[in-house]
């Protein structure tokens, strides 16, 4: 799609003020419309597990023989799960004990068999499907973008947010700019470090200079508008995270190394707590590309309870516990919705390398307070007749079916103005 002149100016006026990306929550196009009432509020932080997570050690069939067969090195038996035990015959891999305590509350949706016809395994085209709903090349905008441009453009207030990483094309949009805030330390107006004496007076230059009276309806007049914008926008998102506060007894995980993920989805707790708008957030956690050390170490190769998939599933699990009873104990669990997804799952066999190669169908998680807990959708066989002519599993649930439930019945907007047809119910949402 051509960038138009006003897209032009927003996307190259807020690079130039200092990278400080905000929405349309400042600017002169602003309408000012008051935010949902409290009670409404709805909030939905979406987790990318980028690399392409592998589902079956992931949401483990360990009573499956071909499964068992086809890793000797990497499945899990049911001497491994026994304390993430779903069932007699699905478990979390052992590392997810955390979630696990929030699937037995029933706060945890586990969709199976999540994909589309005809997967693409590459990183780049299978997470631009993803992030546009569109399994034709991932052109266009982003499906949450496309929802942004519909619901929340001209809203005031912080809408959304991408935390902790570049802005992912689901939030690329015609209309609607979101910020893309890497971390809150330098989310605000850049100075020169060598002067910070200097600061106010560098800061009222900058504010002075955007604020000359020029016409609004040129170029110069947008670009000045939007930096100064900008500016105060940052000085609001920083002046409401002050106020922040983890709940009673929360501990977001450190670790060593440190959890990845954790702090990103505090960040996404200091939003939220602190700003009644900010309601559609994005966070990432990477390196689920597993070819090889899925399992074990030098020293210890054939221990599953270590490696590279281990240590991932453990800082997702355990952030999520952590963020969930932050926003419990802030009285805002009700409100918030979070789900999955990764670009594509893993091979049924293991490779050489005591890791796993691009696949196909994969496993997804919805959680939080509102959803109806257990597994849904259906698990693809592993029987040889039933798998594609790669070898990889056939997914039986269309992923636009999670993104239609979201949009309709938490985000309230019909889907399939966002996504271009119907895609049926899974019911993990009343």
């Amino acid at each position: 799609m051509p960038t138009t002149r006003r897209q032009f100016i927003k996307r190259g006026a807020s690079a130039v003020s200092l990278s400080l990306l905000l929405p349309r929550f400042l600017t002169t196009e602003a309408l000012g419309q008051e935010a949902a009432a409290a009670g409404d509020r709805k909030i939905l932080v979406v987790i990318q597990l980028g690399g392409g997570v592998d589902g079956l050690n992931t949401l483990i069939p360990f009573t499956d023989s071909r499964y068992l067969s086809l890793r000797p090195n990497l499945a899990f038996r049911d001497t491994d799960v026994g304390a993430t035990m779903l069932d007699s015959t699905f478990a979390l891999h052992p590392a997810m004990t955390a979630i696990k305590g929030l699937y037995d509350a029933g706060k945890v949706a586990i969709v199976r068999g999540v994909g589309y016809q005809n997967s693409s395994l590459s990183h780049f085209l299978g997470t631009d499907i993803w992030m546009t709903a569109n399994t034709n090349g991932g052109a266009g905008n982003g499906w949450l973008g496309r929802y942004a441009d519909q619901v929340l453009y001209g809203k005031s207030g912080l809408q959304a947010a991408a935390l902790g990483g570049q802005l992912p094309k689901a939030f690329f949009a015609d209309k609607m700019v979101v910020p893309s805030i890497s971390n809150f330390a330098t989310y605000t107006f850049q100075t020169d470090p060598r002067f910070n004496g200097d600061r106010n007076n560098q800061l009222n230059t900058f504010n002075a200079d955007n604020n000359r009276g020029l016409p609004t309806d040129t170029f110069l007049g947008a670009l000045a508008s939007t930096g100064s914008d900008a500016v105060a926008g940052a000085a609001e998102v920083q002046a409401a995270i002050a106020t922040y506060q983890t709940a009673p007894g929360v501990t977001y995980p450190a670790g060593t190394p440190p959890n990845q993920l954790a702090p990103f989805l505090k960040m996404a707790a200091q939003l939220i707590t602190t700003i009644p708008d900010a309601n559609l957030l994005w966070v990432s956690l990477g390196g689920f590309d597993n070819h090889s050390d899925q399992i074990g170490d030098d020293e210890d190769r054939d221990n599953k309870l270590i490696g590279d998939h281990s240590r991932l599933l453990g800082w997702f699990s355990e952030a999520v516990k952590a963020f969930y009873d932050d926003l419990a104990g802030h009285g805002l669990a009700d409100r918030t919705l979070m789900m999955t997804f990764s670009e594509f799952g893993r091979r049924p066999n293991e490779n050489a390398s005591f890791g796993t190669d691009h696949g196909t169908s994969n496993c997804l998680f919805v959680m939080g307070d509102p959803v109806r807990g257990g597994m849904l959708g259906e698990q693809p066989s592993l029987a040889v007749s039933e798998l594609d002519s790669a070898g990889n599993m056939k997914p039986k649930v269309d992923f636009r079916s999670v993104y239609a439930e979201v949009l309709d019945k938490w985000l309230g907007v019909s889907s399939r103005t966002i996504l271009g047809a119907d895609y049926p119910s899974l019911g993990f949402l009343p």
